[in-house]
């Protein structure tokens, strides 16, 4: 059966490795002629919509009917920022968790279905800043949790050193891994969001609501956190650069990000076909 939508990775997988992080011309080309024939191509990350605007831009996808998995899966909308689908968290955990970040002394921000990161961290940690950056989004700082006001919150993050991390993530797991989906998506950067937010969960929202049957998407992603995706597509393909995780869980494996693992995998089962 025929792919009619791909969902794709943005870090490490559509983009180059750091410091470029660009889109290779072949990757342009790839998706732009996938648009062309009415494929769905989804860009899917951790970021929030503000800081995948570009991207779309580039790669002309454009429109109504495309669409983007968002906050790693916290939100599905329209290019244009229409929601479809939404897994978001409850001012309740919002509260708790910026209470025990503001009590252990750890940076973190919330960010809203608006893209803002929120925080009451008035020192602002390192990879905050370097996150509000990457993402283009606004980041305010508020004196309490309570200020952040009627918003939509789509994922929680806590920003530290990554041998920091390693002793943080296992107290988060245990306080809050039952209920909710705590994820490592970078070294420095660990994920708090609601229990059904993860990129294949919001991509089924999505290909229900567009009637598209499982067979016909295709996920391409490196990470853990892509595992889900894989999951929720008819063909998953792992970059060369993917983790060994990600790489036994894919039907195929395709080149690295540095060398337009993502365009190779269009054309081998999209445009080829």
């Amino acid at each position: 059966m025929a792919i009619k939508l791909v969902a794709i990775d943005i870090d490490n997988t559509l983009l180059t490795s750091a410091p470029e992080r660009k889109l290779t011309p072949e990757n342009i080309q790839a998706i732009q002629q996938a648009v062309q024939l009415g494929i769905k191509t989804v860009l899917c990350s951790a970021r929030p919509l503000a800081g995948v605007k570009r991207y779309l831009k580039q790669a002309g996808i454009t429109g109504n009917d495309q669409y983007v998995i968002i906050d790693n899966g916290a939100l599905a909308q329209t290019v244009t920022g229409q929601t479809m689908a939404t897994h978001t968290l409850d001012i309740k955990v919002v509260t708790q968790l910026a209470e025990l970040c503001q009590k252990n002394d750890w940076h973190y921000n919330v960010i809203d279905s608006e893209s803002t990161m929120c925080t009451t961290d008035a020192r602002v940690g390192f990879y905050t800043v370097q996150l509000a950056a990457k993402y283009q989004a606004p980041l305010q700082v508020f004196r309490s949790v309570t200020d952040f006001g009627k918003r939509t919150f789509a994922k929680f993050d806590i920003t530290e050193k990554p041998e920091l991390l390693d002793q943080i993530e296992p107290q988060i797991q245990e306080k809050f891994g039952q209920k909710y989906y705590v994820v490592r998506s970078r070294p420095f950067l660990l994920e708090i969001l609601d229990k059904d937010a993860n990129k294949g969960r919001v991509l089924t929202d999505l290909t229900q609501k567009l009637q598209l049957k499982q067979e016909e998407t295709m996920a391409i992603g490196d990470e853990i956190n892509d595992l889900p995706m894989f999951q929720a597509a008819g063909l998953s393909v792992s970059m060369g650069n993917g983790v060994p995780a990600v790489k036994k869980a894919a039907d195929y494996i395709t080149d690295d990000n540095d060398h337009s693992g993502v365009g190779k995998a269009i054309h081998k089962f999209i445009l080829e076909l």
